[in-house]
Formats: C-alpha cells, sequence, structure tokens
C-alpha cells in the first residue's frame, strides 16, 4: 500500500547521514530497505516481478 511505500521511504531518509557517511550496517540497511521500496512500488503500480527486474537493467544500462 501506499503507507508502507512512505513508511519505507521515511526509513531510508533516517538511514542516508550515516550510510553515506561510510556506516557499513547503515549501508546494508538502506540497499534492504530501497528493494522493498522497488517492491512495494512495484506492487502499488500492478507490475509484474519480470517488468521491475527489466527496469531494473534499463537503469543499470543508464548508470553505465
Amino acid at each position: 500500500s501506499h503507507h508502507r511505500l512512505a513508511d519505507l521511504s521515511l526509513r531510508a531518509h533516517e538511514l542516508a547521514p550515516a550510510a553515506y557517511g561510510g556506516d557499513g550496517a547503515a549501508q546494508a540497511e538502506l540497499r534492504h530497505v530501497e528493494e522493498e521500496i522497488d517492491c512495494a512500488a512495484a506492487e502499488l503500480w500492478g507490475l509484474t516481478g519480470e517488468e521491475l527486474a527489466e527496469i531494473r537493467r534499463s537503469l543499470e544500462e543508464l548508470r553505465g
């Protein structure tokens, strides 16, 4: 639901300063939260797992 997505977003914002400051545990937790955000957003938008994987591949290509 959008509430779950909002909660995850708040958690990501809480973790970001420590994660970007080099805290390995915060970095690992942030990666996990970002994965959950991707899945929650995909569910909210009605995307399949395959569609989400394709979006991720496209983003990786753009990042080079």
